[in-house]
């Protein structure tokens, strides 16, 4: 009954052991995967938009291109412009529309719409009311319409809409004009837009000449070429293949933190769900005044491709090496159980008789606090760390006052008691963990006080406790109770110094109170031992 109370829950506890190792070996290697997977899928987002990235700058730049049409004196003819964006168009599919916008003074409203009257009779601004209808634009300052625009076909309804009519493009346009730097607005609805799909417009001024300043900039705008996109044309062009990726993505607008919006959203080709629990967003570069990212999270068709029987393989493998083990042991152990009870008894004797004997070998018997040799490897020990931290220590050494005359007249047995005593008050004065008393020999104590940067109060409380204790000494010479005398000294250590320097001088400054009159402290200084900067410190 013993022996089975004592070894079967031994393979028992092996086999839930292999398992737990098993199972948390299993998720280690799941959760490996799992950062593999995350890893993989955010450098995929990273590459996604950094193709979207680029399409979007390659998109941009042929703006830059058709701008060199207006940086001549005259404004080039309609035909020049059809010609020039047409080829433009022709190479990059996802723009919607390149267009021409004149900054056209009230003054000169009439002669703009005029001509282009030639060729289109109703020409006129026009604007878009609430309800979606194109009416005639109201009278305003300035004017930003529509003039130019390539294809035609499919944007008849921009043509002659004046951008300033609306909030978000006069503002995106006056932004432009005054910094005399490219914009992009906010996603907006088009005019020539049928469909759902959310567009942005993006404008490059074009002035008269190279003005500095913002006013020159306002009196020298000629007008803006425009390009008109469509975000999901330039995201699906920008698909690195035609593979599905597996990756639920949502381009955000982020340039304003009290109006982010979502641009656009591109489903899983496959149409399975997103897990919610991984996602990753990846900011784009600064597009013209714009901060889009770029928020994804992989579908489970994108995980299950990456996973591995792996984890699966080594939970399986490590719980039946567990119960193989388990079996081995339970058949071996009840033959050694004798063997390994023995072995674990002796041990046990072995240590305690190891530990009794290091204790004795730093205890005094009679006090039972340190002794002299213990005293020693403890300042050794604490004086290396004070030189590696240059932190204080403090030592000091004390002295019951007339203790010869006290055991010659009560006797030996009283004196021991004395000791015993003194050993244990002083003991209760130090509050730290660190702070070190030990029986230093016959009726001297010292102590040992670490990382101190007023010992004086210690020594001082000690010597008070000793006073309370109201020990009877009319042999004394001094008063008639029991009292001590100390010599504290308090060091930062210097490399290669000796411990035995601050036993000097709490020496010295012991041998100074019994001197001065005992029943007092005294600080030691140790200056003349060690060279400057002085490392002494007088509480």
């Amino acid at each position: 009954m013993f022996r089975k109370f004592h070894y079967t829950p031994i393979p028992i506890l092996l086999v839930i052991a292999g398992v737990a190792v098993s199972a948390l070996l299993g998720c280690f290697f799941y959760e490996q995967e799992e950062n593999a997977i995350t890893v993989e899928f955010r450098n995929d987002i990273d590459k996604r938009a950094a193709s979207l990235y680029r399409e979007i700058v390659i998109n941009f730049e042929v703006l830059r291109s058709l701008a060199i049409l207006f940086n001549r004196e005259d404004v080039p003819q309609p035909e020049l412009f059809e010609y020039e964006a047409a080829k433009i168009l022709s190479r990059h599919k996802g723009i919607q529309a390149l267009e021409w916008i004149p900054h056209v003074p009230h003054s000169q409203r009439k002669q703009y719409e005029l001509a282009l009257k030639r060729e289109f009779p109703d020409f006129e601004f026009t604007e878009r009311r609430e309800q979606g209808a194109m009416v005639s634009a109201k009278k305003r300052e300035e004017y930003f319409p529509v003039y130019y625009v390539e294809p035609l076909s499919g944007n008849e309804l921009a043509l002659g809409f004046d951008l300033a009519s609306n909030v978000i493009r006069r503002g995106a346009l006056h932004t432009s004009r005054d910094l005399g730097i490219p914009q992009a607005t906010s996603s907006i609805t088009l005019v020539q837009e049928t469909a759902a799909q959310k567009g942005f417009l993006a404008f490059l001024p074009v002035y008269d000449g190279l003005p500095t300043t913002e006013l020159n900039r306002r009196n020298r705008l000629k007008g803006f070429v425009l390009g008109v996109f469509r975000i999901g044309d330039i995201f699906s062009r920008s698909a690195l293949s035609q593979a599905p990726l597996g990756v639920e993505m949502k381009l955000v607008d982020e340039t304003s933190q009290n109006d982010i919006s979502t641009l656009y959203i591109q489903r899983s080709r496959e149409g399975l769900p997103a897990i919610d629990r991984i996602s990753y967003k990846k900011m784009l570069p600064d597009i013209w005044g714009r901060s889009w990212s770029l928020l994804a999270s992989p579908t489970t068709a994108y995980i299950s491709v990456r996973r591995s029987l792996l984890p699966l393989l080594i939970f399986v493998s490590i719980t039946i090496l567990s119960f193989a083990i388990a079996i081995y042991i339970y058949i071996i152990a009840n033959r050694s159980a004798t063997i390994n009870r023995l072995v674990i008894k002796k041990t046990r004797e072995l240590n305690e008789a190891n530990k009794k004997l290091e204790r004795v070998s730093q205890t005094d018997g009679l006090t039972d606090v340190a002794n002299r040799r213990y005293m020693d490897q403890y300042l050794a020990k604490e004086w290396q760390r004070a030189i590696r931290n240059q932190s204080t220590i403090s030592f000091a050494l004390i002295d019951i006052d007339y203790f010869k005359l006290y055991n010659d007249n009560y006797g030996h047995p009283a004196g021991d008691e004395c000791i015993k005593k003194v050993a244990t008050s002083l003991k209760s004065q130090l509050q730290r963990p660190n702070d070190f008393l030990a029986r230093y020999g016959g009726e001297e104590f010292a102590l040992v006080l670490p990382e101190t940067t007023n010992a004086e109060p210690v020594v001082h409380r000690c010597r008070q406790a000793i006073e309370d204790l109201q020990i009877k000494h009319e042999y004394s010479d001094l008063i008639d109770r029991l009292s001590i005398s100390i010599g504290l000294c308090s060091v930062i250590p210097e490399i290669e110094t000796d411990p035995s320097v601050i036993i000097n001088a709490a020496d010295k400054a012991l041998y100074k109170a019994k001197k001065a009159g005992r029943n007092r402290v005294e600080i030691g200084e140790i200056a003349e031992v060690i060279s400057p900067p002085p490392l002494c410190l007088l509480t």
